[in-house]
């Protein structure tokens, strides 16, 4: 049996972990990323992390490295594109060489999404399938697009960002990227959060959530819909609604992918039933008649998704001889 390393990068902490072929986490470790610090602060301290959790598990030695992390990745020599203002000072970053010389392993690094993809697709939601849609949810939206069982990056490694797919073009919100209409202005979790606050307005906010306007969270609007108190028909329709608008980016994708399977993970596919509801009803009335009835599951692993897709993406290396 297999082992790697796997490390996952994130704007709040670095978690670790030794992960077999199997996708079982043997080992595991965490600490703050503290981004404020700069790159090299962040990076040392992903170093440590790893030799922490190689030590504590010796008699599963890894034979590579896979690392999942935010930004856009350059995958053909593992360095980092462009990330964003979580991760200052880490665009530019070679970041598969400082490992590799490191820890003395082949390191394979991947963006955080496309790595949760991969483990969904190989030992979670999306078990058995080669062609599989991942998206993730929360505060903004990203995508992984897997192709007979590997990430496709595209390319320059951008492939998979679903959240600037642009649902209404001319009359739309003006996103951070600059596009007109992205449905991360729609359906993330922020997203979700004002248009509660527009809809339902301060005061019926403090009755039915007992919050401030500025408090409202998405497991706050989902766990009023989950009930059938006042305000339990409005939240269910908030939700839907988002729902609907990611739905129309995903009939969409089904159009040009046609997936074996949707997996939805992230903080917003816990909002539950409406949120999903409203996926499907979109799905149904956009996409072509052949792939309305993909299935749309939530995600399985939830935050192992990525240490486990980083450990098989490492493992898929080592079988092509890269």
């Amino acid at each position: 049996m297999k082992h790697a390393l796997a490390l996952d990068i994130g704007g709040t902490k670095i978690a670790a972990a030794i992960v077999s072929e199997t996708g079982a986490l043997i080992q595991r470790a965490q600490c703050p990323t503290l981004p404020a610090e700069g790159a090299e602060a962040v990076l040392g301290r992903a170093i440590a992390l790893g030799r922490r959790v190689m030590s504590a598990s010796p008699a599963s030695a890894p034979v590579a490295a896979g690392v999942g992390t935010g930004g856009q990745v350059d995958v053909a020599d593992g360095h980092i594109i462009y990330a964003t203002p979580l991760l200052p000072r880490w665009s530019g970053l070679p970041l598969r060489q400082r490992l590799e010389e490191a820890w003395g392993l082949p390191v394979q690094v991947e963006n955080d999404v496309n790595a949760a993809g991969l483990g969904e697709s190989t030992h979670g939601a999306g078990r058995g399938q080669r062609h599989l849609l991942c998206v993730a949810v929360g505060t903004g939206i990203g995508g992984a697009i897997v192709l007979d069982g590997r990430i496709y990056h595209g390319a320059t490694g951008l492939a998979g960002h679903l959240g600037h797919l642009s649902i209404d073009a001319i009359r739309g919100r003006r996103c951070g990227c600059g596009g007109i209409g992205c449905v991360e202005m729609y359906a993330s979790g922020p997203a979700i959060e004002a248009a509660w606050v527009k809809q339902v307005g301060p005061r019926r906010t403090r009755q039915w959530l007992a919050c401030e306007p500025k408090e409202v969270t998405v497991a706050k609007i989902a766990a009023l819909a989950a009930g059938a108190d006042e305000g339990s028909a409005p939240a269910r329709q908030l939700l839907g609604q988002a729902g609907g608008y990611l739905g129309q980016a995903i009939a969409s994708l089904l159009n040009v992918l046609d997936p074996q399977l949707v997996v939805i993970g992230g903080g917003v596919a816990q909002a539950g039933e409406p949120f999903f509801a409203g996926i499907r009803q979109a799905v149904r009335e956009r996409a072509m008649p052949s792939v309305q009835q993909t299935p749309i599951v939530p995600a399985a692993l939830g935050p192992d998704a990525a240490l486990v897709g980083a450990a098989m993406a490492a493992f898929q290396r080592l079988q092509a001889g890269i």
